[in-house]
């Protein structure tokens, strides 16, 4: 063997698991850190930060020609139990390894690092520190590769593997006992075992239960059959299920199919009459079946590979001739009326005052007036000296330039959209992450933006005032014309034209679109508060994304970007304040292309809300310019009171000389 370059390997791997305590080392939402620990050599990855405070072996037989190449293996024990769902990003990885002999670093090698976690594997290279102090060893917010898969199922392998070479004879320590560790920002986990409670369920072996008014809980984990067997009466017009599928993240949410409904004989019912909304996080399928079999029926849900999700269901029915047999009270109407949000004083509605084109003309006559008096003779040199100019100045400033700035205020500023080009946009939004599965540049982050506006992209938008309301504490809240009678129905189902989703997608679609729409023109509302009463019709906002946490879950959020002149802390107090108690978004597969709005809003308060930057009005070059104006007439108006008493006294001093 040529033993030019000899490399010894030293590989640590843990056999037996019974000299460190026995934990549930599983990575999920609860478990998010993981410790480099060992106990006699036997080393893995655990959450407690237990065993020996260090790892350390002498390499006296290492030198520039035959460097030793160490390799230490930590393996998660024991093995992975929830089913998780992976970070794009490890949030990070600290090694505290130092070279016993060299207190500045100067030697440490290179760490070679391959971390498997089950289909993701990832290697990086760490180099050494900066020479001076040996600090530990850092990786922060370095991207995972999860081309092959985010899922961690259980038992799939979790395993660090820390490498490198060490080319003279020292002392190296790897310092454990929490110090050294992995932190993954595991964004949803879920234990199968615990939650497939509904066991056993399956084609041979249905779980009996009672459905009619009684509320069933299971988990459709993987490519489960979940099968349920209860008695349908007698003379029933109809039998409807309602699930309740719980949040879940849209890489492992099952795919919500129409459920199998078979009777005794094994005949399956008519295909059921389905209707899907959401109500808050929840989405609810409801299966209706008319005028089903008596007897013993079975219901199934089929899942996917790689799915999972946990419900809930419940189950009515009707009698024959009793009531209506289309869905309940379903109108199709989601119509956004304004006002959900309004906490200004409806009764002390102000409409804008500011002044305008009649202003300008009253004045630029009464300024051409005024100039006539320097080609006319008069009695007194104060008024051509004093009045008459300060008339001039007045009625040019309040009258003609102040309302010539508010007109073109009223003009679009370069870059602003219209409101219904912002809906459009957003809707548009909503249906490219349906498209693309929410995955990439199209995933939550950028269609669940506040507007549909993410971070780091700016909102430019010019809306029409309809009134202003006084708060109470000398602030206004906006009224917008383009707030009223929002026509959610025709933004979402025009959209719908392209064609170019799958039946299952244009649901998922509808009820996504419908929902965060609203939720938008609710925080829209009330987020259009100002500090004094507009004197324009017109209202400019100019507002710089950034990126917020938003509200909802991971797969499904709102509001993940705000105004970067709002601080988190008020956006949050105003997240807080204007979440509605209940959103209900419904779609009805019965024949009609519609779905229908239902909002049960918060109670929101004045001092809830806050005053956002980057919102103005469309004023004039000075405050109260009109009012300055009726000065510049009220003193040209005295100057010809004066000049007209000035003359008439001249007039009667000439008649009293002359009859003398």
């Amino acid at each position: 063997m040529d033993m030019g370059y000899k490399t010894w390997t030293v590989v640590l791997i843990l056999f037996s698991i019974s000299l460190v305590p026995l934990t549930s080392a599983d990575l999920s939402t609860e478990n998010q850190t993981l410790n480099l620990v060992c106990s006699n050599n036997d080393c893995l990855l655990s959450p407690d930060s237990v065993g020996d405070l260090k790892l350390s072996q002498e390499e006296r037989n290492a030198n520039l020609a035959q460097p030793v190449t160490v390799t230490l293996e930590f393996p998660m024990r024991p093995d992975q139990q929830s089913v998780s769902l992976l970070p794009d990003v490890m949030e990070s990885l600290t090694l505290d390894f130092r070279i016993v002999e060299d207190g500045t670093g100067i030697t440490r090698p290179d760490l070679h690092i391959d971390l498997i976690l089950g289909p993701s594997s990832n290697a990086w290279t760490i180099p050494a520190p900066s020479v001076g102090t040996q600090v530990p060893y850092v990786l922060e917010n370095e991207a995972l590769d999860l081309s092959s898969g985010r899922i961690l199922s259980p038992s799939d392998q979790v395993l660090l593997r820390i490498s490198f070479d060490i080319n003279q004879p020292v002392t190296w320590e790897l310092y454990l006992a929490g110090n050294s560790n992995i932190i993954l920002p595991i964004e949803w986990s879920i234990d199968a075992d615990t939650a497939n409670r509904d066991e056993p369920t399956s084609l041979t072996e249905p779980r009996p239960i009672s459905i009619i008014g009684s509320t069933t809980y299971g988990g459709l984990m993987d490519a489960d059959v979940d099968c349920f067997e209860f008695d349908v009466d007698e003379q029933l017009s109809t039998i409807t299920v309602s699930i309740s599928w719980d949040p879940t993240p849209a890489e492992v949410e099952q795919a919500h199919s129409i459920p199998e409904f078979w009777n005794a004989q094994g005949q399956s019912e008519n295909e059921p009459e389905v209707r899907t909304r959401y109500e808050g996080e929840v989405v609810v399928n409801e299966y209706r079946w008319f005028e089903p079999q008596s007897g013993e029926h079975t219901l199934c849900w089929t899942g996917k590979d790689q799915h999972y999700q946990t419900y809930s269901f419940i189950g009515s029915q009707k009698l024959l001739g009793i009531g209506s047999t289309s869905p309940e009270e379903f109108t199709g109407e989601a119509t956004w009326d304004s006002g959900n949000s309004q906490v200004g004083q409806i009764q002390q509605s102000a409409s804008t005052s500011g002044a305008g084109v009649l202003t300008m003309a009253a004045a630029s006559i009464a300024i051409i007036v005024a100039l006539v008096g320097y080609v006319t003779p008069l009695s007194s040199p104060w008024l051509p000296r004093f009045l008459l100019p300060m008339s001039i100045i007045l009625l040019l400033v309040g009258g003609i330039i102040s309302p010539a700035v508010s007109i073109s205020n009223e003009s679009p500023n370069p870059g602003e959209m219209t409101f219904d080009e912002l809906l459009e946009q957003r809707v548009d939004r909503v249906y490219q992450g349906v498209i693309n599965d929410d995955e990439g540049n199209f995933g939550p982050q950028w269609y669940g933006g506040f507007l549909g506006i993410s971070s780091g992209e700016q909102l430019k938008l010019m809306l029409n005032i309809e009134a202003a309301h006084p708060l109470g504490d000398g602030r206004w809240q906006i009224e917008a014309a383009e707030l009223k009678e929002v026509d959610l129905d025709r933004l979402v189902f025009a959209k719908l034209n392209d064609g170019r989703l799958s039946e299952d997608n244009e649901i998922r679609f509808i009820l996504r679109a419908g929902r965060l729409l609203a939720l938008d023109l609710l925080l829209l509302e009330a987020l259009l508060i100002v500090d004094e009463q507009p004197r324009g019709d017109v209202l400019h906002i100019d507002w710089d994304m950034t990126s917020d946490s938003g509200l909802g879950s991971v797969s499904s959020p709102a509001w993940v970007s705000r105004p970067d002149s709002v601080s988190a802390e008020d956006w949050n107090q105003v997240k807080s304040a204007v979440k509605p108690e209940l959103l209900s978004v419904s779609f009805c597969d019965c024949g009609i292309d519609a779905m229908e709005l239902s909002i049960r809003p918060n109670t929101v308060y004045a001092n809830d809300l806050i005053t956002p930057g980057g919102i103005e009005s469309s004023n004039g070059l000075i405050q109260h310019d009109f009012w300055v104006a009726l000065l510049g007439f009220m003193i040209l108006i005295s100057a010809g009171i004066v000049e007209k008493e000035r003359r008439a006294k001249g007039m009667e001093l000439a008649n009293q000389i002359l009859k003398n």
